[in-house]
C-alpha cells in the first residue's frame, strides 16, 4: 500500500478497520471460536421459541428537503418529502427473533389508535404472533425523525411514561401465565416507559424460575437472570455511579443484578462483557461495522442475536461475537428492519 495515494482521514480510516480485523481474529483464537462453530450455533436458532415482552416502539422518518432559514425568526424551514415508518423497541427485537429463524411472541401495552393497528398489522407480517394490553391513558410510543442530506436535525417522541394501572398489570400477568409454557426463553426489553413496573417483572421472573425457563434482560430488572445487556448510562443509572470507572461500576451491577453475564454496549467502541460463571472474566469487541449508516436499534439487534446463540447453547464468548455481528448488520442501513438468518451466515464465512 503506498500511503501517499490515501488521504490521512483514509489512511487513518484504513489502519483503523485492520486492526478492529485483527482484534476480531485474536478474539476468535484465543476463545478457540472457529466461524464453523459460529455457523452451526445459528442453525439451531429454529429450534427455539422466544417470548418477548417490553415496551413497542414505532419509529418515524420524515425526509425533508431544506428550504432555508425563514424570515421572521431564526427556525430551520424544511419541506416533508417522504416518510417511512418502522418497528422499534421490543417489537423489532421480536422480529429479529423470527428473521433469524426462531419462533417469536411479544407481550406488550399499547394504545388505542392507529399506531397500534400498524404495529400488529407489520408484527404479524414478520411472523411475530402479538399480544397487546390496551391502555387508554397512554398512546402507542412513536419517534419521529425529521431528516435532510443524511442527517437528523430534529427527533420528536409522542409517549407517555407512567407505569402501568395495577389492573392492566394484572391483565399482563394473566396473558404471561397463558404463554409461558409455550416458550422455551424469555426477554425482558424495558425502555423505561413504564410497560414493565417492578411488580410484573419480579413476579414473572419468578414464574420463569419456578418453570425452569431461563430469560434475558436489557433492563434494570435482577435476579437470576441469564444475560444483561445494557449501556454505560444504563449501567451507571442502576448503581447510581457516575463517578467510578465503568469496569468497577460493571462489577458492582453484575452483583447487584444476580446476572451470570453482562454485556455492556458502547456503541461506536464497541462493547465489553462481563461474566461470573464459571469464573469472572471480562473482555471487550470492537464495532463490526465501521461505517455505520444509522445507530438506531443495533442494541435490539446485539439482544437478539445474543439471546439466540445462548439459547442455542453458545458460551458467552460465542454469544457477544455473534451479536456484535447482528448489531454490525443492524447499523448497515436506515431504520429497524428485521436481522435474516442467511444475512448473518453469509458475515460468518471463512
Amino acid at each position: 500500500l503506498n500511503h501517499k495515494f490515501l488521504p490521512n482521514h483514509s489512511l487513518m480510516k484504513f489502519l483503523s478497520i485492520r486492526q478492529n480485523d485483527w482484534v476480531n481474529y485474536k478474539f476468535l483464537n484465543q476463545n478457540e471460536i472457529s466461524l464453523k462453530a459460529l455457523r452451526g450455533v445459528v442453525s439451531k436458532f429454529s429450534d427455539l421459541r422466544v417470548l418477548v415482552i417490553g415496551d413497542l416502539i414505532i419509529d418515524e422518518y420524515v425526509y425533508c428537503e431544506p428550504l432555508g432559514m425563514s424570515q421572521e425568526d431564526p427556525t430551520i424551514v424544511v419541506s416533508p418529502i417522504d416518510t417511512k415508518t418502522f418497528i422499534g423497541g421490543a417489537g423489532i427485537v421480536s422480529a429479529h427473533l423470527v428473521g433469524l429463524g426462531a419462533e417469536a411472541k411479544f407481550l406488550s401495552v399499547v394504545g388505542r389508535d392507529d399506531t397500534a393497528d400498524y404495529a400488529e398489522k407489520s408484527l404479524r407480517n414478520y411472523g411475530v404472533v402479538p399480544t397487546f394490553i390496551v391502555d387508554e391513558s397512554r398512546p402507542t410510543i412513536k419517534k419521529q425523525r425529521f431528516r435532510a442530506d443524511q442527517k437528523t436535525m430534529l427527533r420528536v417522541s409522542h409517549l407517555r411514561s407512567h407505569d402501568v394501572a395495577d389492573e392492566k398489570v394484572n391483565e399482563m400477568l394473566h396473558k404471561f401465565i397463558s404463554i409461558i409454557d409455550t416458550v422455551d426463553l424469555v426477554i425482558f426489553s424495558d425502555f423505561n416507559y413504564g410497560c414493565l413496573p417492578d411488580r410484573f417483572i419480579k413476579q414473572a421472573m419468578e414464574t420463569c424460575i419456578h418453570k425452569n425457563i431461563r430469560f434475558y434482560a436489557d433492563s434494570q430488572a435482577s435476579s437470576q437472570i441469564d444475560l444483561l445487556s445494557a449501556t454505560e448510562r444504563e449501567v451507571r443509572l442502576a448503581v447510581n455511579d457516575f463517578k467510578f470507572g465503568l469496569q468497577n461500576v460493571s462489577n458492582i451491577l453484575l452483583e447487584k443484578s444476580k446476572s451470570k453475564n453482562l454485556i455492556v454496549k458502547l456503541g461506536a467502541e464497541g462493547l465489553i462483557v462481563l461474566t461470573s460463571s464459571p469464573r469472572f472474566k471480562t473482555f471487550s469487541l470492537p464495532a463490526m461495522n465501521y461505517n455505520p449508516v444509522d445507530v438506531a436499534g443495533a442494541g435490539d439487534a446485539l439482544l437478539a442475536t445474543a439471546v439466540l446463540s445462548r439459547g442455542a447453547g453458545a458460551s458467552i464468548s460465542e454469544s457477544s461475537y455473534l451479536g456484535a455481528v447482528g448489531a454490525g448488520l443492524q447499523v448497515s442501513r436506515i431504520g429497524n428492519i428485521p436481522l435474516l438468518q442467511d444475512e448473518l451466515l453469509r458475515r460468518l464465512m471463512d
